[in-house]
C-alpha cells in the first residue's frame, strides 16, 4: 500500500474509530438494573437505567407501558434508550397483571384477574420505592391506557416528588364498545350486564369463560375485571375531564396517523393553555410512534423536561 493510500486511509477511519471508542466510554458510565418490589405477595420488577454522571437521588423518569403490554416492548425498549442519549435516567415499570414477577406480553391462555386500579397500586408502590430512596424529583411517563391510569393517580394523589407529566397517545374517548363489537363482534352490554349481575351476587372473582376481553378472544376472564375494564363511567376512560384537576406541567404527545384514537388533538385542545397543559402533535406517527417517530417524541419530552425543572 503506497503512504498516500495510507494516508487516506488514517484519515477516513481515524475520526470514525474515535467515534466508536468514545460512545463505548460513555456508555460504560451508564448503569442498567433489573429491580424488583415485593407486592402483595408477587414479585414487580422494573428496568432502572441511570444516565452517565447521575445517582437514583438527581431523579427519573418512571414509565409505564399499556395494558396487557410490558417494560421492554418496542416503544418501551426505545423511549428507554432515547432518554438515555439524551442524559435521563428511567425507570420503567412492569405492571404484574395479577401475574408473579411478569415477562413479556401477557399470555391469552391465562385467566384474567386484575384491573385498573391494580396498576395504579402498583405504581404507587414503585413511587413509595424512589421516595424511600430519598429521590427529589419524577417525571411519570406512560403510553396508551397507560396514560389513563397514571393520569387517575397522578390527580388523586399529589406526591410532591411527582413534579410533570408526560402522556403519548392517551385514550382520550371511550370506545370500548365499538372496539370490542368491532373486533369480535360481541355484544358489550349483554356481557357487562352479567358480569355486574354476578358482581351483585357476591361472586364478582367468579370467572366468566369463553369471553372475548382486550386482546384476547374467548378468554376467562373475572366478573370484576371485565368491569374494570368496561364498565360504564369509569375514570380510567375519562382522561379529557381529568386534565382540569392537573396541577403539575404535563405534555401530552399524539401523532397524526393515530388509528386507535385519530382525534386526540381535537379532543384535548380545550384543556390545552400552552403552558401548565402542553400539546405535541407528531406529523406521521401512529399510536406506537414507530420508527423514528418515538426519538422525536422524547426529544422534546427532554426538552419540556429541561424547561420545567
Amino acid at each position: 500500500m503506497s503512504q498516500l493510500n495510507i494516508t487516506s486511509y488514517k484519515a477516513i477511519w481515524l475520526p470514525v474509530l474515535t467515534l466508536i471508542v468514545i460512545s463505548l466510554l460513555m456508555a460504560s458510565d451508564a448503569y442498567a438494573e433489573d429491580v424488583t418490589l415485593p407486592y402483595k405477595g408477587l414479585t414487580l420488577n422494573a428496568n432502572l437505567e441511570l444516565a452517565p454522571d447521575t445517582e437514583l437521588q438527581d431523579g427519573l423518569v418512571v414509565i409505564v407501558h399499556g395494558v396487557m403490554g410490558h417494560n421492554k416492548m418496542e416503544i418501551i425498549k426505545t423511549t428507554q434508550r432515547a432518554l438515555l442519549e439524551n442524559g435521563q435516567s428511567s425507570l420503567a415499570i412492569n405492571l404484574s397483571l395479577g401475574l408473579d414477577n411478569r415477562r413479556g406480553f401477557y399470555d391469552c391462555d391465562v385467566p384474567h384477574r386484575h384491573s385498573h386500579e391494580d396498576a395504579v397500586n402498583e405504581l404507587s408502590a414503585w413511587v413509595g420505592w424512589l421516595r424511600q430512596r430519598k429521590i427529589r424529583q419524577i417525571t411519570l411517563l406512560a403510553h396508551s391506557q397507560g396514560a389513563n391510569e397514571v393520569m387517575v393517580y397522578a390527580v388523586e394523589n399529589k406526591i410532591p416528588e411527582v413534579t410533570r407529566l408526560i402522556f403519548l397517545a392517551p385514550f382520550t374517548v371511550d370506545d370500548s364498545k365499538e372496539l370490542l363489537e368491532a373486533r369480535y363482534g360481541s355484544d358489550l352490554d349483554l356481557v357487562l350486564g352479567h358480569a355486574m349481575d354476578t358482581i351483585k351476587s357476591g361472586h364478582g372473582d367468579d370467572f366468566m369463560d369463553n369471553t372475548d376481553f382486550q386482546i384476547c378472544p374467548k378468554t376467562r376472564v373475572t366478573a370484576r375485571t371485565f368491569v374494570s375494564y368496561y364498565g360504564e363511567g369509569s375514570r380510567f376512560r375519562d382522561f379529557p375531564s381529568y386534565l382540569s384537576r392537573i396541577t403539575i406541567p404535563t405534555l401530552i404527545t399524539t401523532g397524526t396517523h393515530d388509528e386507535r384514537q385519530p382525534q386526540i388533538a381535537q379532543h384535548l385542545q380545550p384543556y390545552v393553555d400552552g403552558q401548565l397543559i402542553q400539546l405535541q402533535v407528531i406529523q406521521g406517527a401512529d399510536h406506537f410512534f414507530r420508527d423514528f417517530n418515538i426519538d422525536e417524541a422524547i426529544e422534546q419530552a427532554v426538552k419540556f423536561i429541561r424547561e420545567t425543572s
